[in-house]
This record gives C-alpha cells, structure tokens and sequence, in this order.
C-alpha cells in the first residue's frame, strides 16, 4: 500500500497496486517510435490523440518532453487545446517548465522581485475567506469510480464503485460506507484497498490562499466553464512553505511542492475549478507523479434555501511510471442536503431504576 497524505488535511490518497492490479493483463505494449529532436506542437499532438491511451501514458510523454524539450511556445491558448486533447495537471506543468527553460535560455525571462499585488486575486482571496466562514454544514452522497492501468498503455480498465456519505460538521470532513442488497460491500477509506482520495476541500482552498503558503499566482488567460466567464490563473506552491505530504509504504515521509491551474468566475470572483500536480518527487521514490483536478458550482442544499459553491465532481490519478503503474478515481458528489442533528435523551436499559425513595418514620 502507498499513501500520499496532504497534509494539513489537505487529501489523503492511497495507492495499492497489489489489491486489484491482475498480473495476467500485464502486458508490455510496443513502445512507441519516439524522435530526439524538441517536440513541435503538432508532433505533441498527434501523440496525446494517436499514442496516450495506446502504447503509452501521460507520465512517459512528459519524462519525453524533459529529455528533449519543446520546439514551440505554450501560450494559453495552446495550453487549452492541449488540454481539450486530454492532457492532465502533470503533463501540462512539464510543458509549462521546459517552456521556463527555453525563456531562459534565450534571455527571455527575467526575475525583478515579487510582482505588484493582483486586485482581482486579492477580492477572490477575500471571497474565499467569507465563503470558508459562510460554508453551511451539510451531507452528501460520494461515489468513487476506480480505474486502474498496468501495462504502461494509457488505457483504462474499471476496478469497481464505491459509495459513501460525506459529512461536513464544524469545517471537518467524514466519510462513511454505503452499502446496498447486490453491490459490492464498500470499506472504510484505508481499508478499501486500491487507490482512493479523501479529506477537507475546503482546507485544501484555504490552503491555496493562505499568505503563509506564499502561493505564487500568474495569470494565463481566459476561458469559459458552462456559461461562466473565468480568468485562469497558474500557481505554483514552493516546498519551503507547501503542507503537502507524501508518504509510501517502506519509504520516509517528505513534504513536496505542487503546482497547477486555478478558473475564477470573473463576475463572482469564486473559485469554479481547481488543476493541481505534486512537483518534484526525489526520483527514488515510489510514486512518480499525481494530478487532482476539482470542479466547484453553486449548490442548493435540500432543507435549506441557500445556494453554495460545493464540489459536484473531481479526479484523481497517482501512479510509479517506472512500474508501469497508474491508478485513476472518478469522484462525483450528489444529493446534498442540510446536516441537522436530533438529540434525544433516553434511559440506559442496563441502568437499573432505583427505588423510590421512603420517607422517614416518625418515633
């Protein structure tokens, strides 16, 4: 069993190749003629269409893209439609970074100190402050669909569903099986086996806009989620101040950096998705790479007339590329409603009743 904590109660994910991984369908597929020369946009793409999901996976096209670089510029827009073609937080931060090398290398990119305070970032800060006071207390329904990939192909095999009830008290987070006549029985996170993701959302926003983090924001332009303007921004969490932590089986906790995207609903200033990948794994560890990516939207609780910006759905992938290993859960969140709670005060059936008390004799 591997266990990626973040920390903080940020996530907790376990990945457990052993529980579900079926040795007979681990089958090594032909590898992929790759060229030494940087990548071109259109060499990139035909890969993520033609290749991922093929003979090959996200991971080893990004371990590619750091051997040999890129042969053009990722500006936003290309960044989304490469995104549009599948491309996840992981792949997406190494394009960004070798793009970062590539400015640099030609005297492009130039550091003159932290830059001025952003007052669209600054609102949304504030926002989600009053947003993480405001949060109701509420229950709902989580289903987790796992998928696994063993063969190094990039194609998904379904694993099984889980289900539970999402209880979110006093800013904490619980999580508890749902079981049902004709479905598999589901486990206590941690005990599922396979691979699984839990833990504070809201924590994990906090996290981001916390001025302790020291999160450095970018902005990458623009883009619409449904019929919402938003404004995209990339950020990057440093190691020195992250409160995401890594833990696998045999191996010593560490505390790594992570990095990604973040959409803003540019007229409420809310936070509607968020992109995110743990950067800079030492190379000798058992996990290699993990990407999380959450969409938010306003919610009415059943039993409240109050909408909310809750999670409706998310996905979360951890693998060891180096073992051809990848794990994949598809989370979505449903019938919300208002936590209440019912105290009732009720006599103890193995507490005997004492006798009534007599009252004195006269002399």
């Amino acid at each position: 069993m591997r266990k990626l904590f973040w920390g903080a109660a940020l996530f907790i994910c376990v990945f457990a190749a052993n529980d579900f991984f079926s040795p007979i369908a681990a089958q090594t597929p032909a590898p992929t003629q790759l060229s030494n020369q940087p990548l071109t946009l259109q060499e990139l793409n035909v890969l993520l269409r033609r290749a991922v999901g093929r003979n090959m996976t996200e991971p080893d096209l990004a371990v590619h893209i750091e051997r040999v670089g890129l042969a053009f510029d990722p500006t936003p827009e290309v960044i989304a439609r490469l995104r549009a073609n599948g491309a996840h937080p992981h792949l997406l931060n190494t394009i960004k970074r070798e793009a970062e090398k590539l400015s640099a290398s030609h005297g492009k990119l130039t550091v003159i100190g932290p830059p001025p305070p952003d007052p669209f970032l600054e609102e949304t800060r504030k926002n989600v402050r009053d947003y993480l006071e405001e949060l109701p207390d509420f229950i709902c329904q989580q289903e987790v669909q796992r998928y696994y990939d063993i063969d190094g192909s990039g194609a998904w095999d379904k694993a099984d569903t889980l289900a539970y009830e999402l209880t979110y008290n006093r800013k904490r987070e619980s999580l508890k099986p749902i079981n049902a006549v004709g479905r598999p029985v589901t486990k206590a996170p941690g005990q599922a086996g396979g691979a699984f993701s839990t833990g504070n959302f809201a924590v994990s926003l906090a996290a981001l806009f916390d001025a302790e983090t020291k999160t450095v924001f970018k902005p990458a332009g623009k883009d619409r989620l449904g019929t919402r303007p938003t404004l995209i921004y990339d950020y990057r969490v440093p190691k020195e101040t992250s409160a995401l932590t890594v833990q696998a089986e045999g191996a010593p906790q560490i505390i790594s950096g992570y990095s990604g995207s973040i959409w803003i609903d540019a007229e409420k200033k809310l936070v509607l998705r968020i992109e995110q990948a743990v950067d800079d794994l030492p190379k000798s560890y058992p996990v290699t790479n993990s990407d999380s990516i959450i969409d938010y939207d306003m919610v009415k609780l059943r039993g409240i007339d109050v909408e909310s910006l809750l999670p409706i759905r998310a996905e979360f992938m951890i693998g060891d590329r180096r073992k051809r290993q990848q794990s994949r859960n598809m989370i979505y969140f449903k019938f919300y409603r208002k936590f209440e709670t019912d105290i009732k005060f009720i006599d103890d059936p193995q507490t005997p009743t004492p006798p009534p008390t007599k009252p004195p004799e006269k002399p």
